[in-house]
């Protein structure tokens, strides 16, 4: 896990668990990580499904337009934009390429050269 996913897990645990002693060592609790870590997912899923909306909005393209220029089915498209269906890297290249927008800013994240 890169230092910055680890950082922001246990800044999230933290905000789970309550106040702790200063002096007192967290024990993790492979539980609740991986709730943590599921909230985290749907978080970021659901980010990425507005982002999907609002860029096809903004170009005024239908369902039918992106899956002529995708190649993607458009019960796809809906899932994916609705959050009932995670886009697999492909997907997404197609998806940025067809909103002429970069991968990073469908996914909402800065990747440092």
């Amino acid at each position: 896990m890169s230092e910055s996913n680890e950082t922001l897990l246990s800044r999230l645990r933290a905000a789970v668990s309550g106040p702790q002693s200063p002096n007192a060592p967290r024990v993790p609790d492979p539980v609740q990580d991986a709730q943590i870590r599921e909230a985290v997912s749907r978080l970021a899923r659901s980010r990425v499904s507005a982002t999907l909306r609002q860029l096809r909005a903004a170009r005024s393209l239908s369902y039918e337009t992106v899956r002529e220029r995708t190649g993607l089915s458009q019960q796809l498209l809906y899932d994916m934009e609705y959050g009932e269906r995670r886009l697999t890297l492909v997907e997404l290249r197609l998806l940025a390429e067809c909103y002429d927008v970069a991968v990073n800013d469908v996914l909402g994240v800065e990747v440092e050269e």
